[in-house]
């Protein structure tokens, strides 16, 4: 085992970036060829920095005139893309307006409702609404336009020889003049801009519904979208399920050339199947859909979403939002591409034999929390609102908080730009805050036996110079070394793990709870146990007969197990007093007698690590522990008792003096 250096340098986010344009070209997409060569190997971090929301998720909400606007993409159920690709004045007098929308450059569900500004104009099972019936209507829609498909209205200047192959579009028409002379119509003005049109957005592949991948049952395939679907053959809504959108973005979307017949990649990032963990994703599928209970009453599935992408977007903008929906990250799972959802999956590893420092071989480098400068406690942020009050806008969402230390609030933005519940907003801002109070990691060299925990898995982590005793930790990297003594060893990074973080697994009522940082150990440090066994014998003999002096020790129930606290107190040596910081010890176990000590080499007191053991013989000074000093005992209640009182140490002290018949007291 090695020595210890802390550093600052923490677990970094997983960094995507590439291509952002209109793609129509066959093969793997410039966005794949990126992906494939970028930084995929680990995202440890969860939502490090502040995702960005695209523009098209607010872009969306106003019509606009653009013949060549990028490609769009619709997931789950929401408002779609308003790109207006064609407009005409008709009619005897000009009373008509006439735009050609293009929802989504792809394949969809259904288009449902449509609402021009704050009203709801029409819908697909009656049509024309209130004031706007007999002045606006949908001559045609298509949610997938084929090759063979031909539409001409007006002038005939849109005809079958604008199809907009394998898009979902639909002809809106306006009647500018009133129906009578009395009459006025709502467009008198002209159309409106501020225009929101639901509906139901792209299937997607569902790997636990394809029987050639191990555990999955049914006739989806990855290389066939004619399987694909929003609402499966079984009834199931898998059309807003995040981690379905997420592999449906890298796998990409292909339309059929109208001229020569060939499947050509229009949108996403056509990354080959093989290049994909396709089972991390039925996993992370499995574990998105299940129901969490509400604070408001009832459940819903755990994350969900639904937005529109551009091909012009930057795909790691797109990636982060969408990652920042479930509380995603990537992985590089033997060169494959894989989803991971953070859950609690803490007891798969609790069990296990784990790690100890036997099994580090070289300097350790351990992360503490970041300075308090850097450390947000409150979580502020928007996401979209669908219902009619805000029309699919982005609002703000309950903060999340906790009380700063030094009373200074610190802010963390979380815009969630493809999360439309609020109470999912919230689940996942209290598990980022969580995070940020929880930042802690340790790296070092690893002899063989640590290749045996792969990279995402959770391992029990002993390291008696940080305190750790089973300390549960997530592998957040591994790689060779190749030079120096260890050279073939495993470097491997650990991120510390608590229960505390997966509190909103299954609901958004629990509070976030700040935890104490894990204390480092001087003592423990083989540069320390180098510096003890330096201790001269009458260093040793003032230690062993020094005592305290207005030290308290007192134990109370907490829920089934025990918190001791001692006091603020004095020591007292032959040649001089030093103050000790008293400390507050909890998880104890209820009706045991625990003995308090800590190590203080340079009897220098202050902020000491004051440690609690059941074996009395550990507490005292010995010729394997000479700066140990004794604190005192306490017996800890029974579950439900009263609060009991303990003692500190008294002149003589600490113990049996270690007598060295050579030396003597001045």
């Amino acid at each position: 085992m090695g020595g210890v250096a802390l550093a600052a340098t923490g677990i970094g986010a997983i960094g995507l970036a590439g291509f952002a344009g209109t793609l129509s070209v066959a093969g793997i997409s410039t966005t794949a060829l990126f992906l494939a060569s970028s930084g995929l190997s680990i995202a440890a971090g969860l939502l490090q920095k502040t995702p960005n929301v695209t523009g098209s998720q607010t872009d969306r909400l106003h019509a606009t005139i653009d013949p060549r606007a990028y490609r769009k993409e619709v997931f789950g159920s929401t408002a779609m893309a308003t790109d207006v690709r064609y407009e005409e004045w008709h009619g005897a007098n000009q009373d008509y307006c006439s735009w050609i929308i293009c929802v989504a450059s792809h394949a969809i569900e259904s288009i449902d409702e449509i609402w021009l500004n704050d009203e709801l104009a029409w819908t697909a099972a009656g049509g024309p609404q209130g004031k706007f019936v007999g002045y606006f209507s949908v001559p045609h829609l298509t949610l997938e336009a084929q090759a063979s498909d031909g539409y001409t209205f007006g002038s005939g200047r849109w005809n079958g020889d604008r199809r907009l192959t394998g898009c979902a579009w639909l002809h809106l028409q306006f009647k500018v003049t009133g129906n009578s002379k009395k009459a006025e119509s709502p467009f008198s003005g002209g159309p409106t801009n501020r225009m929101t049109i639901i509906g139901k957005g792209a299937r997607l592949y569902d790997p636990s519904r394809d029987s050639t991948v191990p555990g999955g049952s049914g006739p989806m395939r990855a290389n066939d979208q004619s399987t694909w679907r929003y609402v499966t053959d079984d009834g199931e809504v898998i059309g807003e399920n995040l981690p379905l959108q997420i592999l449906r973005r890298l796998l990409g979307w292909c339309i059929r050339n109208p001229v020569t017949g060939e499947m050509k990649l229009a949108l996403g990032s056509g990354i080959p199947a093989k290049r994909i963990d396709v089972m991390s994703f039925m996993v992370a599928a499995r574990l998105a859909e299940e129901p969490v209970i509400r604070s408001a009453g009832g459940t819903e599935p755990r994350y969900q979403g639904a937005g529109v992408i551009s091909e012009g977007d930057d795909p790691k903008t797109v990636l982060d939002m969408l990652c920042a929906g479930c509380c995603g990250r990537f992985r590089d799972t033997g060169g494959r591409l894989s989803l991971v959802i953070a859950h609690n999956d803490l007891a798969e590893g609790a069990i296990d034999d784990g790690l100890n420092e036997d099994d580090v071989i070289g300097d350790f480098t351990f992360d503490p929390d970041p300075s308090l400068e850097a450390t947000p406690n409150i979580v502020r942020g928007r996401y979209v609102d669908p219902s009619p009050a805000s029309l699919y806008q982005l609002i703000d969402y309950p903060e999340i908080r906790i009380p700063s230390i030094d009373g200074i609030d610190r802010v963390f933005p979380l815009d969630l730009g493809v999360v439309e519940s609020p109470s999912q907003a919230q689940r996942i801002g209290k598990q980022v805050l969580q995070r940020k109070q929880l930042t802690r990691s340790f790296k070092a060299p690893f002899d063989e036996r640590a290749w045996r925990w792969p990279v995402g898995s959770v391992v029990p982590f002993t390291f008696a110079p940080l305190g750790f005793v089973r300390q549960l930790c997530r592998v957040a990297s591994q790689d060779i070394c190749d030079e120096g003594s260890n050279r073939g060893a495993c470097i491997m990074e650990l991120s510390l793990e608590y229960q505390e973080i997966y509190a909103w697994d299954g609901s958004d009522k629990a509070p976030v709870r700040a935890i104490a940082a894990p204390g480092y150990n001087p003592a423990l440090d083989p540069l320390a146990q180098a510096v003890i066994q330096a201790v001269t014998p009458i260093e040793q003999l003032l230690i062993a007969s020094s005592y305290t002096v207005g030290a308290t020790i007192s134990a109370a129930d907490a829920s089934g197990s025990a918190t001791a606290t001692i006091s603020d107190h004095s020591r007292v040596y032959q040649d001089r007093t030093v103050a000790v910081t008293g400390s507050t010890i909890a998880g104890l176990t209820s009706s045991t007698t625990y003995f308090f000590y800590y190590d203080d080499v340079a009897r220098a007191g202050g902020a000491v690590t004051i440690i609690a053991t059941t074996d009395g013989a550990e507490a005292f000074p010995s010729s394997t522990a000479p700066a140990r000093h004794y604190v005192g005992s306490v017996t800890t209640p029974a579950p439900g008792g009263g609060p009991s009182d303990g003692g500190g140490s008294s002149p003589p002290g600490g113990g049996e003096p270690i007598r060295y018949p050579e030396e003597r007291l001045p």
